[in-house]
């Protein structure tokens, strides 16, 4: 399978969010308002790596609006502490990697997802994964924007 993976990493997390969280993606004529939502500002990433038929990792950074509302849409709660915005997000990274991964399987090769966690705030994830393949993209929901960041090196066929 070639890249680019952006395009169908997207429907993915759409996908999961709508299931998920009952965020749904902005309509084509949102789009527009869709500038004025704040951009993450990388305060609070959820990195989840994986290997096997490719070795890499995900990275997803929400806006802030966006991290609160996965919290409470996921747990049901009006009221949620740091603690619980990270594990919300960490198995929300958790299952669009989960979802992504079998884009790299081939023959007998499966990719195994490890635990997500939260980054450091100063982990430069690029120079982490510099010598891996980079896909970016944007997921623009009605609650927020998430950033998500796919590094990858594809295991040789042989």
């Amino acid at each position: 399978m070639s890249a680019p993976y952006a395009e169908r990493i997207h429907d993915i997390a759409v996908n999961t969010f709508e299931i998920t969280c009952y965020m749904f993606p902005l309509e084509e004529w949102e789009l527009e308002e869709g500038d004025e939502l704040s951009r993450p500002d990388g305060s609070m990433r959820s990195i989840v790596r994986f290997d096997g038929a490719a070795d890499g990792a995900m990275v997803i950074s929400p806006s802030g609006e966006l991290l609160e509302a996965i919290a409470e849409n996921m747990l049901g709660s009006d009221e949620t502490d740091r603690e619980l915005r990270e594990g919300a997000l960490c198995e929300i990274a958790n299952i669009i990697c989960g979802n992504t991964v079998p884009l790299f399987a081939r023959n007998e090769n499966i990719c195994y997802i490890r635990p997500p966690r939260i980054a450091e705030p100063d982990e430069n994830t690029d120079e982490l994964f510099s010598k891996m393949n980079k896909e970016s993209l944007d997921v623009l929901l009605d609650e927020g924007i998430a950033e998500i960041t796919i590094y990858y090196s594809e295991q040789e066929e042989g």
